[in-house]
């Protein structure tokens, strides 16, 4: 009798307490992550429990005592569910996405060329003796997928990359990415978010190639009632433009990121604070500290953990103003400032500026940004060759994208970039000058096709024509892409 009547009461405590404490879920504009949901105060034992002890009295049943083991595994789980409503045990949802994809690279799949030869045969013989390779074109411009990672790395000279797709110019099927999100109400206004990004890749010398990434590891507190203003705490989103709310596979409208875009989508560590204010969001402000920038981390530009003192500092503020049509037009401006990544002293800074433009209505998205950046490199010899510093001039970058859904199941997209910039290690006022230099002067024209299968299911395909201008010959690097990705 005991034990049948500690199981109902067990039974009827613990689905009035889960009903009570069920999390209602929305999406978060920019961090899309689920807001935390609004916790009841924890329910009374006396209230939770009694109502069954009455019950038994009012029929004329005698109440009996509860052994003592089923009456603390009673007390444990009432003190588990407790914690559910109080917000103490977190509410976690699991999801991700699966990318695999088809690609075909024009060439050998690389996006550069090296400038060799007389001088009197060279494209840019007025570097020749103050570097000593000199490449020309794009590293990144190739790319196959939502990473951005390119076809192929190419072999030049003095340089040791892993090259995770190293396709040598063949078309081939790949499994692009496969991600693991995990999202947790840790407390009425506290959501936990994890990613991670696993890339199956090529094997060598009895080793497996597969690699991994951990894109995302933050804490989001929600601060007042309404619930509008954020404060992030760990591996998040970048402040920097407004790209990176898209860069994931299974948030891309089409599969290829900007030119950009290694610049402005990488996920920085430290503390990240963002605000929307007035009516429909009319105004945002964002900014962050940080240990580095906000290039992605395959680049030369990024420090997972800091090698200075000094901190990086970013912002961008955005304003909507009202207009009488259902579209929403967006301005923001936002730029970034703070010491060289991987430098081991805060003695020369490199900084980000840019603007940007949205139109946003039901059926379309038009897009365009613009951004500029400096970074001096490395002043004198190398300290530690671990720690070499590239330097750059990001002279001009942007690029304007307008996607439509034409129909429920089909989109188009269309997008033209530009990227004018100067990228070199060493120093090249020494008597040995400095070691490479990558000119870039590069356009692009991508178009592409969106197939919506299924609200999980989504078909792309892109054509990427990779042009040069300003002294840049030629390269073979277009490329043409496809990708299925399959959201859980």
């Amino acid at each position: 009798m005991a034990t049948r009547a500690l199981r109902s009461l067990s039974l009827t405590s613990f689905l009035a307490l889960v009903a009570a404490a069920a999390p209602a879920r929305a999406q978060d504009d920019y961090a899309q992550s689920p807001p935390a949901p609004a916790a009841p105060p924890p329910a009374d034992d006396a209230a939770s429990t009694g109502g069954s002890a009455d019950e038994a009295a009012e029929e004329g049943e005698e109440t009996p005592p509860l052994e003592d083991e089923h009456y603390e595994e009673l007390k444990e789980e009432v003190r588990q569910l407790r914690g559910v409503v109080a917000g103490r045990k977190s509410s976690l949802t699991i999801s991700g996405y699966a990318d695999v994809g088809f690609f075909v690279p024009e060439g050998d799949g690389s996006g550069f060329i090296q400038d060799v030869g007389p001088l009197s045969s060279r494209r840019f013989p007025r570097y020749a003796g103050d570097y000593g390779w000199v490449f020309m074109g794009d590293i990144l411009a190739p790319a196959i997928n939502s990473r951005g990672e390119p076809a192929d790395l190419g072999n030049p000279p003095g340089v040791d990359r892993q090259d995770l797709i190293d396709s040598n110019g063949a078309p081939s099927f790949i499994v692009n990415e496969v991600n693991l999100t995990l999202n947790a109400a840790l407390a009425s206004s506290v959501l936990g978010t994890a990613s991670v990004d696993f890339m199956p890749r090529t094997g060598t010398d009895f080793r497996l190639g597969d690699a991994f990434e951990v894109d995302i590891a933050q804490l989001e507190w929600l601060v007042g009632r309404e619930r509008r203003t954020s404060i992030f705490v760990g591996k998040f989103d970048s402040v920097l433009g407004i790209e990176y709310p898209m860069r994931k596979a299974n948030h891309r409208f089409g599969i290829t990121p900007s030119l950009i875009a290694r610049y402005t989508t990488g996920t920085p560590i430290g503390i990240k604070v963002r605000s929307r204010l007035g009516p429909d969001d009319m105004l945002i402000l964002a900014g962050a500290v940080t240990n580095g920038t906000s290039v992605i981390e395959p680049f030369h530009f990024y420090d997972e953990t800091d090698s200075n003192a000094a901190k990086t500092v970013s912002g961008r503020a955005a304003f909507a103003p009202p207009l009488p049509w259902p579209v929403r037009l967006e301005l923001g401006v936002s730029g970034l400032y703070g010491a060289q990544d991987r430098a081991l002293d805060s003695q020369h800074p490199i900084w980000f500026a840019g603007a940007d433009l949205q139109v946003l209505a039901s059926r379309f998205q038009l897009k365009a940004e613009f951004l500029r950046g400096s970074s001096d490199g490395e002043i004198g010899p190398p300290v530690n060759l671990a720690h070499r510093v590239y330097g750059l001039r990001l002279n001009n970058g942007g690029y304007v994208q307008l996607t439509t859904m034409l129909t429920s199941f089909l989109g188009v997209l269309v997008r033209g970039d530009l990227r004018d910039a100067f990228v070199w290690l060493g120093d090249p006022t020494l008597a040995e000058g400095a070691e490479r230099l990558y000119i870039t002067k590069s356009w692009r024209v991508t178009g592409g096709v969106r197939v919506v299968v299924s609200q999980r299911i989504v078909g792309k395909i892109e054509y990427l024509h990779n042009g040069e201008y300003g002294g840049v010959p030629s390269i073979p690097n277009d490329v043409f892409t496809s990708s299925v990705v399959m959201s859980y």
